[in-house]
């Protein structure tokens, strides 16, 4: 039972091991290169596609950079608030599977780089807490969370998880909420200063905000339906350990695991805005997803039945991974 138990504890080793799982599922992408027809893309992840796409192994390489730091940066986050129950690597391997579960992901898409200003407002959110005043961290939370949205527009139905934060971590305080506000200002203004500067400003309305989004049918395999039905019984298994988390618990823990769940509630739904049924548009609840496995796994008393379901999971991934060559 070796697998799940080097990641459960803190083991140093695992700064080794977890690069390589990734770089080991992201073959494919660089063997594929997998290129994502993206339309109305938002202003950052735009220019950062315009450049990127014409060299695709550089593309995926910078993605696989991402996907290798920011599961040590969800780690970080969940170790640093006590989420979990001990200190572990699990968010940050399961992170890895969650956003390598199929060739389509293993490319530079926009949720990556959404996940990543998301996990950093969490950061600043939990930083925030019992501070007698949080002016620089409301701004600086409202200001990385309109990153985010400026890489991804459906992201921009998360808003509510700025004031969920607040009201979470801080006591009211009519400033803060005003600061945040302005943090999230500001990045548009400088963006629409640009458009309107080059006569675009049209252009940046109709095409990134007011326009149809038609949905491209997409086809699921039988291996990434399987695989979607695991991840979806671990998460529904992890309901209980949920609850318990919620009672019982450090106030930090418990505010920090309710921020979470809501982040998973507003993620199911842009689902609904995205521009197609494309299993990366799900991408953003591999960050609450990650969080909620690992508090089950970590309560699991029996060895056998975690080591059990993890090479389950991780069995269908690489058979849905390596479908792609039948």
């Amino acid at each position: 039972y070796m697998l799940i138990n080097l990641f459960k504890n803190n083991n140093p080793s695992s700064f080794i091991f977890l690069p390589l799982i990734a770089i080991a599922l992201w073959i494919n992408g660089f063997l594929t290169n997998p290129v994502i027809e993206l339309h109305h893309n938002m202003p950052f992840y735009e220019f950062l596609y315009n450049f990127l796409h014409v060299f695709p192994h550089i593309s995926t390489f910078f993605a696989l950079l991402l996907i290798v730091a920011e599961p040590f940066l969800l780690n970080f986050v969940a170790n640093d608030n006590e989420v979990l129950t001990k200190p572990s690597f699990l968010p940050a391997l399961f992170y890895i599977v969650f956003m390598s579960a199929d060739d389509s992901m293993l490319t530079l898409h926009p949720i990556i780089f959404v996940n990543l200003f998301i996990l950093l407002t969490f950061y600043v959110f939990t930083e925030s807490y019992r501070k007698d005043l949080a002016f620089a961290n409301a701004f600086n939370a409202g200001a990385l969370f309109s990153i985010a949205t400026l890489f991804y527009a459906p992201a921009l139905i998360l808003i509510p998880v700025l004031g969920i934060g607040l009201i979470v971590f801080r006591p009211f305080n009519w400033r803060e909420w005003i600061i945040c506000g302005l943090g999230f200002i500001i990045p548009y203004l400088f963006t629409l200063s640009f458009y309107f500067w080059n006569d675009n400003l049209n252009y940046f309305w109709d095409n990134k905000f007011y326009y149809t989004l038609v949905k491209t049918p997409f086809h699921y395999s039988k291996t990434l339906y399987s695989l979607i039905s695991i991840i979806f019984l671990l998460v529904l298994l992890s309901t209980g350990k949920l609850a318990k988390n919620l009672s019982g618990s450090s106030q930090k823990k418990i505010k920090s695991t309710l921020l979470f769940i809501w982040i998973s509630l507003f993620s199911i739904l842009t689902v609904y805005k995205a521009p197609s049924f494309n299993i990366i548009y799900f991408s953003l609840l591999a960050i609450p997803f990650s969080i909620f496995c690992s508090q089950y796994f970590l309560s699991i008393k029996k060895n056998w039945w975690s080591e059990f379901l993890f090479t389950l999971l991780f069995f269908t991934l690489i058979v849905n991974l390596v479908s792609a060559y039948f």
